[in-house]
């Protein structure tokens, strides 16, 4: 008898090695959470994992959420909160900002990603250290999110504000 469960569980355990495709993601987990938690730490690492569980998660289950790059969140969070990150200027003066980028990523006469409009010289801070060290508030987390999921408040498309 000891024999035979010994089998059972080894062949159980053979089979479920060989199972390919098994999801490294929790199906209760909000990754996006987890993604706005690491911009307003600044934990890239903790960041790209969310990102990629998230992405798996959609897949597996075919859900009809937007990618959004770990990258492109953070980047643009900085932005929105080096240049209207006050407490006194209002969500409209933060989504126009960050809607700025977006547009310039989007027009032929800047580059083609948000790293690339960030980085680009005397633009916004990107390239200088403390730069990299801002920790954004979760609103302009939240709504540098909003603006990649598509949202838009400008009447007419402007690559500056």
């Amino acid at each position: 008898m000891k024999r035979l469960i010994a089998a059972l569980v080894t062949g159980l355990m053979l089979v479920g090695l060989t199972i390919p495709g098994t999801a490294s993601y929790e199906s209760k987990t909000d990754y996006m959470e987890l993604m706005i938690q690491a911009v307003m730490k600044g934990d890239t690492e903790a960041g790209a994992e969310a990102e990629a569980a998230r992405n798996e998660k959609i897949k597996a289950l075919g859900l009809d959420y937007d990618e959004v790059t770990f990258d492109d969140l953070l980047l643009l969070s900085r932005v929105i909160y080096r240049e209207a990150g006050s407490n006194w200027l209002s969500e409209e003066w933060k989504m126009s900002v960050g809607e700025v980028v977006l547009n310039r990523v989007a027009s032929e006469e800047f580059p083609n990603t948000v790293r690339e409009v960030v980085m680009q010289p005397g633009q916004y801070g990107g390239l200088t250290k403390e730069f990299k060290y801002l920790r954004p508030s979760r609103i302009c987390v939240e709504i540098a999110l909003r603006l990649l999921s598509g949202e838009r408040i400008l009447d007419e498309p402007s690559v500056v504000f």
